[in-house]
């Protein structure tokens, strides 16, 4: 099966509560695109349109075709074109785009180049998961900054490694990585400690890091300060999300539920074939903390799980916290469902694939609430 060959294969539409007016503090923008991710569109808009305080409510793929909200502080302009992403004024708010003001994500998405069993998978799981929902686990996209199965940079912060963190954010290659960051990961890898020539190699994001290397070689940690707020808080997120996964994974075998084991890059996503009442109960009534040291565990339950993912990274949850100051960077506490049902849930029927000749496609259709993915559904649906 494959998901994404096309930008129109994975379309995602954010659905917000926006409360638009004639006047406001804000002005509020539509951004479509395709081929960007999120944060590398907005980082365009910020510097070429110059729009101040851009504040945004989720993140989406590069490889779809998404529409979602966005906000500016003051006058901007009605319109911005760019290649493969737009920027539409709607009007005006006295409130920013937030988290808070997100209802969930549209999803309508085509799997292609499937075999008879894959969507055989497909229509005798969606009874299930239709009535049962699924585990609302992190997926990769969650996980970027980790996906070459080295390690995780805040893990690294943690316990004061910032040399290490630093290798893990500079000289560590990905499969995701494009042909320009491989060439300088590769290099960096390869010329560790030259700074200088590190510099004439690099990509303009690891520039203001290797300036303060250049004048300060063995201040590792004053390098770290140096990184993007906006990328050390997806380091973060990145190590609380695979911790998360981990505790929701040692919730559902709690309960001694029958499951099955997906391979993802950080390892396997465990899913339930089905609750029992005792599990629908507690899922209905808990939700699962992140790991932070202000975490507050709800009950007995949820602690040994979230003890026990902690002790296999040998951290408790006191020790998330990073040894240095940076505004605005730090394990931020929250909590999640365990488990989530789509809704307004539609599969077409297997059909002949016009781009893989012999093999079929489906087209999906549902909503999700923020946060969670339509990535992880489908691998739920594909056992």
């Amino acid at each position: 099966m494959k998901l994404k060959v096309r930008p129109d294969d994975f379309r995602v539409d954010e659905l917000m509560r926006l409360n638009l007016q004639p006047q406001g503090r804000f002005s509020i923008y539509q951004l479509e695109k395709r081929l960007w991710n999120t944060m590398d569109a907005l980082d365009v808009i910020q510097r070429k349109y110059h729009l101040k305080g851009i504040a945004r409510a989720g993140l989406k793929d590069r490889y779809s075709h998404s529409t979602q909200f966005v906000s500016a502080v003051g006058d901007g302009p009605g319109l911005i074109q760019e290649e493969n992403f737009s920027l539409r004024l709607l009007g005006r708010s006295d409130e920013p785009v937030s988290l808070d003001r997100m209802i969930g994500n549209r999803f309508r998405l085509t799997l292609r180049d499937m075999k008879p069993e894959e969507a055989a998978a497909v229509e005798r799981n969606l009874p299930a998961v239709r009535k049962q929902g699924f585990a609302n686990y992190y997926d990769e996209q969650r996980l970027g900054s980790a996906r070459h199965g080295a390690g995780f940079v805040a893990q690294k912060l943690i316990l004061g490694h910032y040399n290490g963190a630093l290798k893990l954010y500079m000289a560590t290659t990905s499969a995701f990585d494009d042909a320009e960051t491989r060439r300088f990961k590769t290099y960096a890898a390869e010329h560790w400690g030259d700074w200088r020539d590190c510099l004439k190699q690099a990509k303009s994001e690891f520039v203001s890091v290797l300036l303060y290397l250049k004048d300060n070689p063995k201040d590792f940690e004053g390098a770290v300060l140096r990184i993007r707020h906006d990328l050390l808080e997806l380091f973060l997120n990145a190590y609380q999300s695979y911790i998360w996964n981990e505790t929701l994974a040692q919730l559902v075998t709690s309960f001694g539920l029958k499951t099955v084991a997906v391979p993802y890059a950080a390892g396997e996503l465990l899913f339930y074939l089905e609750l029992s009442p005792e599990a629908q109960e507690f899922f209905r009534e808990s939700e699962i903390p992140v790991a932070s040291h202000k975490a507050v565990v709800p009950n007995e339950r949820i602690g040994r799980a979230l003890n026990t993912a902690l002790t296999r990274e040998g951290l408790t949850l006191r020790d998330m916290k990073l040894p240095f100051r940076s505004r605005g960077v730090f394990f931020k506490p929250y909590t999640r469902a365990g488990v989530v049902k789509p809704e307004k849930l539609h599969v077409s029927e297997p059909a002949p694939d016009d781009l893989y000749p012999r093999m079929k496609k489906m087209t999906l259709s549902f909503t999700l609430p923020p946060g969670s993915f339509a990535t992880v559904l489908i691998k739920r649906l594909m056992v």
